[in-house]
């Protein structure tokens, strides 16, 4: 609905919305509606009222956040949030793969990685594979976040089928000062501190936390500890703001476990460890300042370190053959002897190890303009951004000895052919603009784009020095100019309807450009090898719907599809004369086409006591393109053949979510989530040949009692119905491991069982 007010009262109510603690002179004198607000760039600015919005957004504050007590962001929004749904490939809670209408953003390195993320105008994704580690978003630092579907251009690389934008509380927004303290169900233990405050044009902010947990299955345990704070200035015109992220995890997700040895016990593990340590260091300077009333320069700079290392202890291809370990191809490898096997091993162990440090620093520059255009109200927005990133990667393989637990330990010998040291340096330029135009009362339309320019320098050497990883001497680069085009009309004061179509692009990763040479596989996702070229992923997607407001219900319901060009596959390699002995071998090309084209409904209201929300998707994830690939079964070689309209694997295809909370009391309040998803295919049947993994319900419920205003208790089961499900497979090797006697390929991720935690808050 077009907004009619004066452009000085606009300038007033956006900024006033984006920067609450800012304040007029005039504004006193001007009448405001209520009217939520929505960034619509990266870079904190003006944002635009979100009936203008020509696409479905979904926001959540720190409340909602809170009122659920997730664990962590996509705890929350599995929960909470509209075609949202969760694989647990390393089966970690703070290792998710989040996926949002069949996109993914996962801290695998080596997953298709289609949702870009930002914290504070800053693009969280990593420079080394454009991975998201959800530990190192900090719950407690987080203001609100915003969920924009579509290939949005103006939110960059990556954004295939979304952006997740968060925004950090300062002392402004969130005055005072907390304690939060839980504990419960497997050694889970959590303490969380904030203090905030402001004293005329200043304000501070900092939280921090530790979390640590011994897991629910075996080997398991993990601890994170997240500090976050912020310092800001703001008067009637200008606002800065500081801030520094630090955390430290040291995470222990074992990943999938045989079919059949879940159904044993669901608490085992197939092999461990499988250790990720991440340490991130980030520091942000946002400022904005408006030049007067119709214009707004708005500028960010940052310089983030993310540093990662790995440990997976894992089975091989290797055995013993007289008085040598020999690979499969019966290649010599080494004596057994001097490694400390006695001949008798039936099977031998791999450590894969892999460091990672990350270094990366830029700025964004934009400016909003909001004079009129022909007498319509009209906000413009044009900018740039600058993005530059050095990596150092090293990874390698050590023969290992598996113990009675199927734990490995060292020998000290590494195989040449898996060691890799190979430095990227990334640069990426972008010019970028959308402008809104209130073509009527009603009717409004916005237009924009984005052009990327990526360049991608990859050194160093693999196989123990003796491949080079840019035989070419070339840089990778990629360009493109990406458009959006969108309206929105107002049927009714309390109806809208809304349209747009977008582009967007993601350039290949590092390990992709190096792992996609057909004769020399490489192990996924961590080796590298020369560097063909690959295209980058394009993402074109139009969508449709209608929202309103009934009272208090708010609703939406739209239609939308994303059709990926060139999207990047990774091909299986089970040639027999492959000489590496790591597992899961192949390369990543580029196929024709996929696609996603879903349905999504949803409501949510407040009446009286009774705050509740549900919601509805269908997702339909296809192949758009047809194309043979190879998967070893019962010991032979078989080729299947994916053809159009075959699904894509681990995405449910409909999804149901409904929440209430319930006041009883002032005091006392109730909750509960409760969430269905339907069956998906294993990752490895791109053919649709095969069983799928088994549809799934889970019930949670959540409590929390005031006993003053100072201090509150508050409780919560998760599953409390202890379903026990799966929401993740792929076909694997159940036989390189010993002590078992498997034979179905087939892994799976195993949800977690009922749980329960209680807390307390103390807040002054």
């Amino acid at each position: 609905m077009a907004i009619t007010f004066q452009r000085s009262t606009l300038s007033v109510l956006l900024a006033t919305a984006l920067m609450p603690g800012l304040g007029s002179a005039d504004e006193s004198q001007q009448p405001l509606e209520n009217i939520e607000v929505v960034g619509v760039t990266p870079l904190s600015g003006v944002g635009l009222a979100a009936d203008k919005i020509p696409v479905n957004i979904q926001t959540a504050t720190a409340e909602d956040i809170e009122r659920q007590q997730a664990l962590d962001i996509s705890d929350f929004m599995n929960q909470a949030m509209m075609s949202i749904s969760i694989n647990h490939a390393q089966n970690n809670p703070f290792q998710p793969d989040l996926k949002f209408r069949g996109f993914t953003a996962s801290p695998l390195v080596g997953n298709a990685q289609g949702i870009s993320v930002y914290q504070d105008g800053i693009r969280i994704n990593e420079p080394f594979g454009d991975a998201v580690n959800f530990e190192l978003l900090p719950k407690s630092a987080i203001a609100s976040m915003n969920m924009m579907s579509g290939s949005n251009p103006l939110f960059g690389l990556n954004t295939l089928g979304g952006a997740l934008s968060l925004h950090t509380k300062n002392g402004f927004t969130h005055p005072g000062h907390s304690l939060e303290a839980y504990s419960g169900s497997f050694g889970r233990d959590s303490g969380t501190i904030e203090t905030g405050g402001n004293y005329g044009n200043f304000a501070y902010f900092a939280t921090g936390s530790i979390t640590k947990e011994d897991g629910w299955r075996d080997f398991s345990p993990s601890r994170v500890e997240q500090f976050f704070t912020n310092l800001s200035y703001q008067n009637d015109v200008t606002s800065v703001d500081f801030g520094v992220t630090l955390v430290d995890s040291d995470l222990n997700g074992n990943g999938a476990s045989p079919i059949e040895l879940v159904k044993a016990d669901r608490e085992a593990v197939f092999t461990h460890p499988d250790n990720t340590q991440n340490e991130l260091r980030m520091f942000t300077l946002n400022g904005s300042h408006w030049l007067n009333d119709n214009t707004m320069l708005s500028a960010n700079t940052y310089y983030r370190r993310s540093d990662r290392s790995t440990f997976n202890g894992d089975g091989s291809e290797l055995e013993i053959d007289g008085p040598n370990i020999v690979d499969d191809d019966d290649e010599v490898v080494t004596p057994f002897a001097p490694l400390g096997f006695d001949g008798s091993e039936e099977f031998i162990a791999l450590n894969n190890t892999s460091e990672t440090e990350q270094d990366s620093y830029g700025f964004g520059l934009q400016a909003t303009f909001l004079n009129d255009v022909m007498g319509r109200e009209n906000q413009l927005i044009v900018g740039l951004a600058y993005d530059t990133s050095d990596v150092d990667h090293s990874s390698q393989s050590e023969i290992a000895r598996f113990t009675d637990t199927r734990g490995t330990s060292g020998t000290g010998f590494i195989i040449d052919e898996t060691v890799v040291d190979g430095e990227i340096e990334t640069d990426t330029f972008s010019l970028f603009f959308t402008n809104t135009l209130s073509l009527t009362e009603r009717l409004d339309l916005t237009f924009g784009g984005r052009y990327n320019w990526i360049q991608i320098d990859i050194s160093g050497t693999s196989e123990g020095g003796e491949q080079d990883l840019n035989e070419s001497g070339n840089k990778h680069v990629f360009k493109r100019f990406n458009p959006t085009v969108g309206f929105t009309y107002a049927l009714q004061d309390n109806l809208t309807a809304y349209g747009n179509y977008s582009e967007s692009n993601r350039a290949p990763t590092p390990s992709e450009l190096t792992c996609s040479e057909e004769s020399s596989p490489c192990s996924y996702p961590n080796a590298f090898l020369a560097d063909p070229p690959l295209d980058d992923v394009i993402a074109r997607t139009i969508e449709a719907g209608f929202r309103g407001q009934n009272g208090s219900i708010s609703w939406n319901a739209g239609a939308f599809y994303t059709q990926l060009k060139d999207d990047l596959f990774f091909f299986p390699d089970v040639e027999d004369d492959v000489n590496d002995p790591r597992l899961t071998l192949g390369n990543f090309d580029n196929i024709d086409k996929t696609a996603r084209a879903g349905l999504e409904l949803a409501a949510n209201g407040l009446h009286d006591n009774l705050r509740w929300f549900s919601s509805y998707s269908y997702v339909r994830a296809t192949f758009e393109d047809r194309f043979l690939y190879a998967r070893e079964v019962d010991d032979d070689v078989e080729t299947f053949e994916v053809t159009k309209g075959d699904r894509l694997p681990g995405i449910p295809e409909h999804n149901i979510k409904i929440g209430v909370d319930y006041a009883f009391t002032p005091k006392l309040s109730i909750g509960a989530t409760a969430s269905y998803h339907s069956s998906q295919y294993f990752r490895g049947d791109e053919a649709n040949q095969d069983k799928k993994i088994s549809a799934y319900r889970v019930v949670n419920l959540h409590g929390r009692y005031k006993l003053n205003k100072n201090v509150q208790f508050f409780a919560k089961v998760d599953n409390l119905f202890d379903s026990q499900y799966q929401n993740f497979g792929l076909y694997g090797e159940p036989d390189e491991a010993p002590g078992l006697d498997l034979e179905d390929p087939r892994f799976v991720g195993a949800g977690a069982p009922r749980a329960g935690w209680i807390g307390f808050k103390v807040m002054l």
